[in-house]
């Protein structure tokens, strides 16, 4: 089994680089770009720097700070870096390969998961999420003041609350959509906003609606994002997405690999992250291309306001149109219905088949699933109930590792059953919320798509 992960780490690793070194290390860390030297800064359990490509270990000097350096996001500004806290208030500066404190602002903890840029030399943030409420506030420091101030802004409609959106800088615009907001009528919950596109033109501070972008490619599990001058990338575990902002196209990749990435910035066309596989986390950097597998689609991303909704209506008289038909001729249609043509496990054979042919290339932790998922092939069941398949009494885990090597194990079971019977991934698996608890998500395997024979 150790020999298996090992290998299995190779592989997931292999792609990023072979010019790089994997640096390896453990805790908490704060990985950034330094303005002046250009290098990738990683800073550890807020006691060991580490710098440059090869991350040569540096004296770690600093002033005092508020909280942990994990909790800072950085900007580049010129040739300065600085740090700020992720809930506003605070402002270090990286200088001299030193932190220093350059405000005495309190933890304000008010914007969390906000929209950060830089316009005109000057730190903002938009939105974001704090003392109980979603905010649609925009803030800014002032550098001579040291002190943030918040900015007041116009538009004929109000801007929608909002923490977790993706934004760009195009211009002189700064353009937000997606993200959610509290749930008035459910306070636990967060309700994601609709997909409308904002732009604010940051000289006159006013904001307006100018189109809806494309949901449908975004309908995944996003892991992780980062941008560079003129694209957004969207990591989900299956598919890598790209928004090219310049052309208002977006592109949906196959991931060749699927390691966790928790930490990255793109400079040029390398990408610096700190990633996790199994129970290891390193520092590496590499090509951005090799993130992404083979072209999936790519489609127009911002669409002006109407066009959807011309869109919405052909397709809703399509389907009403299509309901008719099948209501009037249901008898005739049961007559042409086509044999079951999904994968079948044979009890004679003790063996998975497709078309009669047995499957090899399943796994034994695949395997697993499809048997829980074959006797209970017509209920749709919890994601947590197969963390038991995947436990391990001899060497205990934590349960992120188990729900990590339990994705890993579906998302790579749903692209074999793809090839197999040359089914879309996403039409495999059906998902429902779960009644009780609305953050744990049910799934269900097609059930004309597996049976016993």
């Amino acid at each position: 089994m150790r020999e298996i992960s090992l290998l299995l780490l190779l592989i997931c690793l292999a792609p990023l680089s072979t010019k790089a070194q994997k640096f390896e290390f453990n805790g908490e860390f704060l990985l950034f770009r330094e303005a002046k030297t250009k290098q990738p800064v990683l800073i550890i359990n807020d006691s060991f720097a580490y710098k440059g490509n090869a991350m040569k270990k540096i004296a770690f000097k600093h002033t005092d700070y508020l909280d942990k350096l994990q909790e800072y996001v950085y900007f580049n500004i010129g040739t300065k870096t600085y740090l700020v806290h992720k809930g506003c208030g605070p402002v270090l500066e990286y200088r001299n390969d030193s932190i220093v404190r350059i405000n005495d602002n309190y933890l304000q903890r008010n914007q969390f998961d906000a929209v950060h840029f830089v316009f005109n030399n000057e730190i903002y943030f938009y939105g974001g999420y704090g003392l109980f409420t979603t905010k649609n506030i925009l803030t800014k420091y002032n550098f001579k003041t040291k002190d943030w101030v918040e900015i007041q802004t116009y538009g004929e409609k109000a801007q929608d609350p909002r923490s977790g959106a993706n934004s760009y800088i195009k211009g002189e615009n700064l353009y937000v959509f997606g993200g959610g907001a509290k749930d008035i009528n459910e306070i636990t919950n967060t309700k994601l906003l609709d997909n409308k596109v904002w732009l604010l033109h940051l000289p006159t501070m006013k904001w307006k609606c100018i189109g809806e972008y494309n949901e449908e490619p975004m309908k995944v599990d996003i892991l992780n994002s980062f941008k560079d001058s003129k694209n957004i990338f969207l990591q989900s575990g299956q598919y890598f997405l790209e928004i090219d902002y310049l052309t208002n196209k977006i592109y949906t990749y196959e991931r060749t690999y699927f390691p966790n990435v928790l930490s990255s910035y793109i400079e040029g066309k390398t990408l610096y992250g700190v990633y996790r596989v199994e129970s290891k986390t390193f520092f590496k950097f590499g090509d951005i291309t090799e993130f992404r597998g083979k072209l999936r689609n790519s489609s127009v991303f911002i669409s002006p306001l109407g066009d959807n909704n011309i869109f919405i209506f052909t397709i809703s008289i399509s389907i009403l149109a299509l309901v008719i038909l099948l209501f009037f001729f249901r008898k005739k249609i049961k007559l042409i219905i086509k044999p079951f043509k999904g994968i079948t496990y044979s009890n004679q054979k003790q063996s998975f088949l497709y078309k009669g042919k047995p499957i090899l290339i399943f796994e034994e932790q695949e395997k697993k699933v499809l048997f829980y998922l074959l006797n209970n092939i017509n209920q749709y069941i919890s994601l947590n109930e197969l963390n038991q398949l995947f436990e391990n009494s001899n060497q205990p885990e934590t349960i992120s590792a188990t729900v990590k090597r339990r994705e890993q194990t579906i998302i790579r079971l749903l692209i074999k059953i793809s090839k197999i019977t040359g089914i879309d991934e996403k039409e495999l698996l059906m998902e429902q919320k779960n009644s009780e608890d609305k953050r744990l998500k049910k799934i269900q395997l097609l059930p004309n798509l597996l049976k016993k024979v």
